[in-house]
């Protein structure tokens, strides 16, 4: 006696099943794209059931199934194996353009912001790092000494003629008075001609 699996049962009736019908539900399954198991559940449940002939008709049983199951499940359970799509080839972005150093009047956008920031606090830093190293002064204690030092070389320049008229006098043989008096005169109206110079501190 010759012994035969149940896999050469199944090929055996299919071998012998008219076309679109099967006799073994495992082939059934397979064309079906399902498991044997939800085949046998779908049995049990009445959901499908072979022909009088014990054979299974192929279409038949998967309108069945398409009807009577859930259709949330329904395109994932019977839906046909979809045809493999082409891979398309990678695609190069576009390049990238360089920021600008600092943020545009319109268009900006949150790059060149924080780029402009991050320029911002680099030169804030080193503001702080020059003053600290005496690079830098403070601008009302600059005005402040300028403008204390020209009022003191004025006053020296005022006071120059008082001190030499004596002597000039006595070397040029004329009035000590009269040439300390036309000397303050000169002095006074070359200062006043330099009294639109300003001093200007960025």
């Amino acid at each position: 006696m010759v012994l035969l699996s149940s896999r050469d049962l199944d090929h055996i009736m299919i071998a012998s099943a008219e076309p679109g019908r099967v006799a073994s539900q495992r082939e059934l399954a397979r064309r079906l794209g399902v498991s044997h198991t939800a085949l046998q559940k779908a049995q049990r449940a009445g959901r499908i059931a072979p022909e009088a002939d014990g054979d299974w008709d192929v279409a038949k049983t998967r309108a069945r199934l398409a009807e009577s199951s859930d259709p949330t499940r329904k395109t994932a359970t019977l839906a046909q194996p979809a045809p493999p799509v082409a891979a398309r080839a990678p695609v190069a972005p576009p390049p990238i353009a360089a920021p600008d150093p600092l943020p545009r009047a319109a268009g900006s956008t949150f790059h060149d912001a924080r780029t402009a920031n991050e320029v911002l606090k680099a030169q804030e830093r080193r503001l702080r790092l020059d003053e600290r190293r005496g690079k830098l002064v403070d601008k009302a204690r600059a005005l402040l000494l300028v403008h204390r030092l020209a009022k003191e070389e004025r006053d020296a320049i005022l006071a120059w003629p008082a001190r030499v008229a004596a002597e000039m006098a006595a070397e040029l043989g004329v009035d000590v008075h009269r040439l300390q008096t036309m000397m303050d005169t000169r002095l006074r109206q070359h200062l006043a001609d330099r009294h639109d110079v300003r001093v200007q501190v960025s």
